[in-house]
């Protein structure tokens, strides 16, 4: 009798528990700050195609100056490199843009709690996709698992995590051997909002057999300076 009782009980908490795993998550999400942009001037490192460049963001400088380019590959980057800079980085931050919800890439129902301490909740997830069958990205999420941990002390998302376990063959003759997404997120300064602070993205395979896949792009945010007024 106890053991049916203790079942039945679980089943009537189960619902409830999701709901505060989901409710946990999505707060997380909504406490990234979406316009730290606004009041922070920041440090902007990036590796891409094999070049590393470094610039500085300041809201405080008039518009169509506000990216400044600083090194490429270590080096004092020329003019038409520093021209090319402002105008690809101009948008990355346009009022008008809409990136969406970071929380729309995750499934609310396969949510579930991983691990649980006084300082932060561990979960884990599968990335909401689409249902095109024949879309190549959609074939790698399909094989993607997530994890997300949110720290207790300020309630914020400190990283998002998406990996393939196993290899991928999204396409005929082409094999993605490992995929991972990484961002992590933390406070400006000491005490300001929850902003990014890296992203890492990686992706290796084969095509057709002989063509390497290799690609690994970095970013990292550093050097927070509030430049509001």
């Amino acid at each position: 009798m106890n053991r049916i009782l203790v079942s039945f009980l679980l089943l009537l908490t189960a619902p409830a528990l999701a709901a505060d795993n989901v409710a946990i998550l999505e707060q997380a999400f909504e406490n990234i700050s979406s316009d730290f942009h606004k009041d922070w001037a920041f440090t902007f490192s990036e590796i891409e195609d094999g070049v590393a460049t470094v610039g500085r963001y300041d809201p405080r400088l008039p518009a169509g100056t506000r990216w400044q380019l600083l090194t490429v590959d270590g080096r004092e980057p020329d003019a038409e490199e520093v021209a090319d800079y402002q105008d690809e980085r101009e948008d990355d931050f346009d009022d008008d843009r809409d990136d969406g919800n970071t929380m729309d890439i995750v499934d609310i129902e396969s949510i579930e709690l991983v691990e649980e301490t006084e300082d932060y909740w561990l979960f884990s997830f599968t990335p909401d996709i689409g249902d095109d069958e024949d879309d190549v990205a959609q074939k790698i999420m399909r094989k993607v698992s997530g994890t997300a941990k949110v720290i207790r002390d300020g309630h914020y998302l400190e990283y998002l995590d998406m990996r393939s376990e196993k290899p991928v063959r999204p396409a005929f003759s082409v094999k993605i051997s490992r995929f991972l997404t990484h961002i992590a997120f933390g406070p400006a300064g000491e005490s300001g909002p929850i902003v990014p602070l890296s992203i890492d993205v990686e992706v290796k395979g084969r095509a057709a057999l002989v063509i390497k896949i290799d690609e690994h792009e970095s970013t990292r945010y550093s050097d927070y300076e509030f430049a509001g007024t």
